[in-house]
């Protein structure tokens, strides 16, 4: 990546931690991330690798609220982000990782988890962040990845009305820095792809929560219209996806 790609990572970046309409925190550390997600990805984690010995790299930690939250619950935590300006927690290792780059090689060790949460739809190559990530990990190691869900009715009637998923407008791409959607179907070709097996999936936190009564009243119409008529599960209509994929091993999904 040449110099002005890498200034414009930075750039987005920079926006995305300088926004102040994320009021929902964990011990005073802000969670950039839709309400619920950090929860639910702490109870699957521990539902396929308990607290113990387990060392568990968090990418794009931001703030930290989630590696705290992980290190509170018993994890031996690595943090990482872009830089480090943002991140408060004393005592959890931190590295620098430009995502975007062959970043497995930079680490001393590898991991039994990943954890990526509201990450993937800012990078520039969902593949190569996949096959990084498999590198990066242990043999049956995990990898928790979440990102805004097109697969939800609000996203599909916001497509079909205004030409962007929900989290994807022109404005979204200059404040938060999403950059590629990517639906729950893209996904599973990347990380298969890239050597990984389901092993759950999800989502959480109401599509339409960011969504004004009355000025968005016609886009609530269409998209419980879509609800009606959709063939997604139930499980897999909230406002964020969330998978978790295990290094190998044979496809057994739950929802």
């Amino acid at each position: 990546m040449g110099k002005r790609e890498t200034e414009r990572v930075s750039q987005r970046a920079e926006r995305f931690r300088d926004q102040s309409n994320y009021a929902i925190n964990y011990r005073d550390l802000p969670i950039f991330a839709a309400p619920g997600l950090h929860e639910l990805a702490a109870e699957r984690l521990a539902a396929v690798l308990p607290p113990g010995d387990a060392r568990i790299l968090e990418l794009g930690a931001g703030a930290g609220a989630m590696s705290l939250r992980l290190q509170d619950r018993g994890y031996a935590m690595t943090a990482s982000d872009l830089n480090e300006g943002s991140f408060e927690p004393e005592g959890i290792p931190f590295v620098a990782l430009d995502l975007n780059q062959a970043f497995a090689d930079r680490l001393q060790s590898r991991f039994d988890a990943i954890v990526a949460l509201e990450l993937v739809e800012h990078l520039e190559n969902p593949y190569h962040f996949f096959r990084q990530c498999s590198e990066t990990l242990e043999n049956a190691g995990f990898l928790l990845v979440s990102t805004p869900n097109l697969g939800s009715p609000v996203s599909q009637a916001m497509f079909a009305t205004r030409g962007n998923f929900q989290w994807f407008s022109d404005a979204e791409y200059q404040k938060e820095g999403h950059i590629t959607p990517l639906s729950p179907s893209v996904l599973r070709r990347c990380w298969t792809e890239a050597g990984f097996t389901c092993r759950w999936e999800g989502s959480v936190g109401d599509p339409m929560r960011m969504l004004h009564p009355k000025a968005d009243r016609r886009l609530r119409w269409i998209s419980k219209l879509l609800g009606a008529i959709s063939t997604t599960p139930d499980s897999l209509r909230g406002e964020v996806y969330l998978a978790v994929l295990q290094k190998g091993g044979d496809a057994n999904i739950s929802r």
